[in-house]
């Protein structure tokens, strides 16, 4: 009998660990596509810009939509669903409104911002009590975090301190990329290889501060195609793919 229900007692436990790291990349896939959301939600819904790019339009609908398919796999819990909830209905309203009412964007930005900060926060809640470290998920996350952070430095959102990072915290989190990158690059070889080289493109622009209007430009393209490419990268490894 013990035989029989050691191995199953076993296939249990590697079950639960394999839920566990699946949830783990999903959080951290969820709190990275929330702030890619609102970063690329700056560019579009910007009350300077006339005519914006209608692919920053497509690139929030991208988002959103992950968004939701993230926090479906993770069942639905009210206190991810709720501020999701609330983000789609600001994308309706900001959506809904016309381009002679743009001075509106930037109050409606702000709700965006608040409700993004609670899924985040839920989400890093969720992850401190699972307890497992992640560093591809680590470094999508902290890659959407700096593309969110300069694109709100360009954004004409008043009292903005409260979401901008310190100057020390953005020091930080260039050394700990920086760090994990090298880390992860012996790890996945020459598919985080391609990643890094992408940062890289853009890291002077970032650590300048360099606007889109100021020679800056591509910051939104290269970032949020690393954190995609390493939320892929993840999946990946997750299903143990080389």
């Amino acid at each position: 009998m013990r035989r029989t229900v050691l191995p199953y007692l076993l296939c249990l436990l590697c079950l639960d660990a394999l839920a566990d790291a699946r949830a783990v990349r999903q959080l951290y896939g969820l709190d990275s596509h929330s702030r890619l959301l609102c970063a690329s939600a700056m560019l579009y819904f910007d009350p300077r810009e006339k005519a914006p790019d209608p692919r920053l339009l497509t690139a929030v609908f991208h988002h959103l939509n992950s968004l939701e398919a993230d926090v479906q796999q993770l069942g639905q819990p009210p206190e991810l669903a709720g501020p999701l909830a609330a983000m789609h209905r600001l994308f309706d309203q900001l959506d809904g409104l016309p381009r002679s009412e743009r001075e509106r964007y930037p109050q409606l930005i702000g709700l965006l911002l608040e409700q993004r900060r609670q899924l985040g926060d839920a989400a890093s809640r969720e992850l401190a009590r699972l307890g497992q470290a992640q560093p591809l998920g680590e470094q999508s996350r902290d890659l959407a975090g700096l593309l969110l952070d300069y694109q709100l430095r360009h954004y004409p959102l008043p009292q903005k301190e409260t979401w901008l990072l310190p100057a020390e915290r953005l020091q930080a989190l260039d050394v700990d990329i920086e760090q994990r990158f090298a880390l992860l690059q012996a790890q996945h070889g020459a598919a985080l290889g391609k990643i890094r080289s992408g940062y890289r493109f853009v890291h002077r622009q970032l650590q300048q501060g360099i606007g889109r209007g100021e020679g800056g430009g591509g910051a939104e393209f290269y970032l949020s195609r690393a954190v995609l490419d390493l939320d892929e990268l993840a999946l990946a490894a997750e299903q143990g793919q080389p």
